[in-house]
């Protein structure tokens, strides 16, 4: 570590004895400024993210959920595929498979039976308040859903 380092972790420390000692509450993010959204950080957990807004005397709370479908498989596919093969007609995820000329290969059968199982699922939930003006939002998205757009891409990748 560089002295310069050492200097911003102790002013680090200074800064976070100030805020207690004050009394402060803390929002543990940086305000998106171009969005006028304050992003909370979902290892920091709904619960304190709810006690700020109560502490706040934040009465609306705002949710949504969201859950995957045969539409979100398909996109994905279409996210990394070329262009030009891009059918916006398919229908079902078999149907994008074969438009493809992917179907028969053993990661579009993994694609095709994980994209039916996590079908109906939940994939995000998003719970927001706003204060003065700011969007306070807690987001999280499934983490299976990463691994499904990594198949996805080496679906595609087998595209010729």
């Amino acid at each position: 570590m560089t002295e310069n380092d050492i200097h911003l972790e102790e002013h680090w420390q200074e800064i976070q004895s100030e805020l207690a000692s004050r009394g402060f509450l803390i929002y543990p993010n940086s305000i998106l400024s171009t969005e006028g959204k304050a992003p909370w950080p979902t290892k920091e957990g709904i619960t304190k993210f709810l006690d700020l807004a109560e502490k706040l005397d934040r009465k609306v709370i705002y949710i949504d959920t969201y859950k995957f479908d045969s539409e979100d498989a398909i996109d994905l596919l279409f996210l990394t595929a070329p262009e030009d093969l891009v059918d916006y007609e398919v229908e079902t995820v078999k149907d994008c498979l074969r438009s493809l000329g992917v179907e028969t290969s053993e990661e579009a059968k993994d694609y095709l039976k994980i994209t039916k199982f996590y079908d109906g699922h939940l994939l995000n939930i998003r719970v927001e308040w706003i204060y003065e003006g700011i969007i306070h939002s807690y987001w999280m998205r499934a983490g299976w859903y990463g691994d499904i757009s990594e198949l996805a891409a080496r679906v595609t990748d087998l595209i010729e």
